[in-house]
């Protein structure tokens, strides 16, 4: 009865502890969602240049990408013939009866 009282305290508390770290991360992850769509907000900050601090707004952020390069066309001019099946063939060592050339078989053996 005890041990069962002990092992019940202790699946409690995992599942304690599970709920608790996964729901960190359920909070962690959705306050990080709000907080890139809330950068797009222009913020004043201290390290600001001069001429953007006259103006009010931030200077813009340019962002190099270089474009993928356009995939190769292959052009298919014939085609190869088809290739007729391929055949396996599967050995399978016999039972050890007469005539189907297993070893073993209905030997007596030993020296008389």
């Amino acid at each position: 009865m005890n041990a069962s009282i002990h092992r019940l305290g202790l699946v409690t508390a995992a599942l304690f502890v599970v709920v608790t770290i996964g729901g960190f991360f359920v909070v962690d992850g959705y306050l990080s969602a709000n907080r890139i769509t809330s950068a797009g907000v222009p913020v004043a900050t201290a390290s600001v240049s001069p001429s953007a601090a006259a103006t009010g707004t931030l200077p813009p952020e340019l962002v190099y990408v270089r474009p993928a390069p356009s995939p190769e066309v292959i052009h298919v001019t014939r085609t190869a013939s088809p290739e007729p099946p391929q055949t396996v063939h599967v050995t399978v060592p016999g039972s050890g009866g007469e005539g189907d050339g297993g070893e073993g078989g209905n030997e007596t053996g030993g020296d008389d």
